[in-house]
């Protein structure tokens, strides 16, 4: 295997981390640091191995098969019942983009407007431009240099601001391997795992896997992932600097009080960074998800990804904020991550898709099973939260949201078991 080879796999996958990493990974990892110092930092470990992992089934699954997503579907459930699939697990998904796109375009823009004075309405044009431009090009390869770049740029500058933190080497590691949930740090935790572990990134690895092999997909995502979860890991840790924050306005001041001049400019950087990267990767994945998925030729993958694109830009020049509709987009995802990992988990270990030779293990199984339970009790409570806050209700249900997550886990590997006996 050439070094040409695996730098090509490295920047093929930097979409994966370019996509995770958005000003809602921004918000969410300083926001933690802010908050419980280095307590969390496991959890963003947790996600980067679990991301890592999910995205490997994604991606063998069309590797080894030779199917998109959608075709496996069909060939294992037939054409009325994928159909219905199809819909409920690349619809919302599609809609996610859309609904997020906002942010990653107004992301972009609060990061040149911490390092400069052009008027947010300009910036928010330029913005959504280029992304258009670079997205009409319709070339992976061009694509993931840009995202490369980006994630590169995401890196120095976050790498930047943690490295005035005073913590030891022994701190980093008990805090990346010792779970530790202090009071009122369950919305944040889950938050890290959900910011990380998201699911058009699940259609995305599989689409952009078509052409590898499965060496070569394991070094480029695992090399790409590993550097994403890195970049969270030194968000949080500059978010120790400061003591709280209602803007990335103030974050930037407090940074600068803390770290110096550098502190606000390698924020506004990273945050411009994040929010670009994510503005383009959001209405790619989109556009992954339609041919996939739906198999629509490349016209209709061009009017989604407009769509999701032009419908950020919307929101963004408006300066409406698309609350309701992102606490719904919410929910809903919060149910499609953990039912398309559980198809994704049968479709791999289905002899009639994968033949055996490629498939996993039992142990490898036993850890996705995990994986399931962990993102299912994740989306069960982000759906807690979401309508709880709807409904001006208290959220919190526990002990109902730990008792399905059981009984999914414990049926879906009863389903893994059944099938490893064929």
């Amino acid at each position: 295997m050439s070094k040409n080879k695996r730098l090509s796999s490295v920047i093929l996958w930097s979409v994966i981390s370019a996509a995770f990493i958005g000003p809602g990974t921004v918000t969410t990892a300083a926001s933690a640091g802010s908050m419980f110092q280095l307590d969390l930092l496991w959890a963003v470990v947790f996600a980067t191995i679990a991301c890592i992992l999910l995205q490997e089934v994604s991606a063998r699954l069309t590797i080894v098969s030779g199917m998109t997503m959608g075709q496996a579907l069909t060939k294992k459930y037939g054409e009325q019942k994928s159909g219905l699939l199809k819909f409920l697990l690349g619809g919302p998904v599609i809609l996610g983009c859309a609904a997020y796109e906002a942010g990653n375009i107004l992301g972009a823009v609060s990061g040149l407007n911490l390092m400069s004075s052009v008027s947010t309405s300009l910036l928010t044009i330029g913005i959504t431009i280029i992304s258009g431009f670079v997205l009409w090009t319709g070339k992976r390869e061009a694509i993931g240099w840009l995202m490369t770049l980006l994630v590169g740029l995401m890196g120095v500058a976050f790498f930047m601001l943690a490295a005035g933190r005073p913590f030891s080497f022994l701190e980093y590691l008990q805090s990346s391997v010792v779970p530790v949930l202090p009071n009122g740090s369950e919305l944040l935790t889950l938050g890290l795992v959900g910011t990380t572990i998201v699911p058009y990134n699940v259609f995305l690895g599989s689409g952009i896997s078509k052409g590898q092999t499965v060496p070569l997909m394991r070094i480029g995502l695992s090399i790409s992932v590993l550097i994403g979860g890195l970049i969270t890991a030194a968000i949080l840790v500059a978010g120790t600097a400061v003591k709280s924050f209602s803007s990335f306005g103030e974050l930037a001041q407090s940074l600068t009080e803390n770290l110096g001049p550098l502190g606000g400019l390698a924020l506004g950087i990273g945050l411009f960074a994040a929010g670009f990267s994510s503005a383009i990767t959001s209405p790619y994945a989109a556009s992954v998800i339609a041919s996939s998925v739906f198999g629509w030729n490349l016209h209709r993958q061009r009017i989604v990804w407009i769509l999701v694109l032009l419908t950020g830009f919307a929101f963004g020049i408006s300066g409406v904020k698309p609350i309701p509709v992102i606490l719904s987009v919410q929910a809903l995802n919060g149910l499609v991550l953990p039912f398309l990992t559980a198809y994704l988990i049968l479709l791999i270990n289905d002899p009639i898709i994968v033949p055996a030779a490629h498939r996993h293990s039992s142990t490898y199984n036993i850890i996705l099973v995990l994986i399931f339970g962990t993102v299912l009790f994740m989306g069960l409570s982000n759906i807690d939260k979401s309508f709880s806050a709807w409904l001006q209700l208290p959220a919190g249900h526990f002990e109902i949201m730990a008792t399905i997550t059981l009984g999914l886990s414990a049926y879906l590997g009863f389903r893994l078991f059944l099938a490893a006996r064929k």
